[in-house]
């Protein structure tokens, strides 16, 4: 049974994590490095009322981040179903039929939450006396096989359909521990290929009715910023990454890359823009041309690079994606988090335009729609918020269904 393209609403890309999951020294202190400091000083000592009026709109985010995350996975999907349905603020975008978006109706919105691997890499120095505890990575699959479950125990009827990308650090496990770790979440892509008669709605049915630690991933996260390398140096350690990379290949699992100057960065910058930039990737493309991969957030640069003020015309990442999308047939970008403003989709909608006027078309098929929910949180007040500037972006019709429909069922292998 094929689906119809207007059936799901994708979000490629967004993260549900709780406190208890992350490196919380990492996590707060990457929270904090762009923190109004002078407001934060002038917090102690004074009145209650005065502090209140003081504190900057940037830790009133951290504190509605914070605050969600002390929830537990399930409260957290139930969360975002509720804020899209109104229920703490704004009208709703969902009603019996499903959510309302760009004038269609979809009956179901599919997240692909990211884990984070957040174990360190042998040899990681810690910024603290006493060392950080860790979570098993299995842990925290073993806890969204759990929440997921719950999920549609509780809402049969419910919006979400929930396929979690497994976050993993190749460099923080030995190869037979990362074959072990792959092999088992991925189970369920050895019956997907033999269930040639399932697809679209089918599949997605099928696999949210048989959620376990085995069988609930749709796709790997990896991410730069926080010690992964696309293409290691040390045999050994290209040794693991390209045992990932043919597995994926093979069964054609989707991955997802960082692909910004920001984020989690918990190594040498300049080690991790060097892993993080798009042509870090080309040799990888070079060996498994048929791979899925999406650079999130499409490339955009969170910083003014030095090379514009000095007149260099160097390609932006953004450009070297495209040009990756022109070579490859299965290369997508997502632009979340960069849509916590309208601003962006005008700006972007020129980019796209130029591209046609340059002959270049193939990027309608693989940008993907995506919020970076919980993290998008630093800069937007709620997971509705984001949903309705993408409901009234100026931005063409079509290209936004396609964006949050269509492209995702090929990325995902649907």
């Amino acid at each position: 049974m094929k689906t119809s393209e207007t059936e799901y609403f994708f979000d490629c890309h967004c993260h549900t994590m709780t406190l208890g999951q992350v490196d919380i020294t990492s996590f707060l202190g990457n929270l904090l490095k762009n923190a109004d400091w002078e407001v934060l000083m002038g917090i102690v000592g004074g009145s209650a009322k005065s502090s209140d009026r003081r504190i900057s709109s940037h830790v009133k985010n951290i504190l509605n981040l914070l605050t969600l995350m002390q929830n537990d996975l399930l409260s957290i999907f139930n969360t975002m179903e509720d804020d899209l349905r109104g229920k703490f603020g704004g009208e709703s975008l969902v009603d019996q039929n499903g959510l309302h978006m760009n004038g269609q109706t979809y009956h179901k919105l599919v997240l692909t939450p990211l884990l984070m691997d957040f174990k360190p890499a042998p040899g990681a120095k810690s910024l603290t006396y006493y060392p950080q505890p860790g979570k098993e990575l299995r842990t925290v699959i073993n806890e969204y096989s759990f929440a997921i479950k719950q999920y549609y125990k509780e809402r049969p009827d419910g919006l979400l359909q929930i396929f979690p990308f497994l976050g993993i650090n190749p460099a923080a496990y030995t190869q037979k521990e990362l074959e072990s770790i792959i092999k088992d979440s991925f189970d369920f892509y050895s019956l997907k290929r033999m269930t040639h008669s399932v697809r679209g709605s089918g599949l997605l049915t099928w696999m949210a009715r048989h959620i376990s630690p085995k069988k609930m991933f749709a796709g790997i996260k990896l991410y730069p910023p926080m010690g992964f390398d696309p293409w290691p140096e040390d045999k050994k350690e290209r040794e693991k990454v390209e045992f990932l990379y043919s597995y994926a290949q093979e069964a054609s699992i989707p991955i997802t890359t960082h692909c910004n100057d920001g984020g989690f960065i918990t190594v040498d910058y300049k080690h991790a823009l060097r892993n993080t930039n798009p042509a870090t990737w080309e040799k990888v493309m070079e060996n498994y041309p048929d791979l899925h991969l999406n650079f999130a957030h499409a490339g955009v640069s969170t910083t003014l690079q030095l090379s514009s003020l000095f007149g260099k015309k160097e390609k932006s990442w953004t450009e070297r994606i495209f040009d990756l999308m022109d070579r490859y047939e299965h290369v997508y970008a997502d632009f979340s988090f960069n849509g916590i403003s309208p601003k962006f989709y005008e700006k972007f909608s020129l980019q796209l335009s130029e591209l046609e006027e340059a002959g270049r078309t193939r990027y309608k098929d693989r940008i993907l729609f995506g919020t970076d929910f919980m993290i998008n949180l630093m800069g937007i007040r709620s997971y509705r918020d984001y949903y309705s500037i993408y409901n009234d972006a100026k931005m063409d019709q079509e290209l936004k269904h396609m964006f949050a429909s269509v492209n995702p069922l090929s990325f995902l292998n649907l």
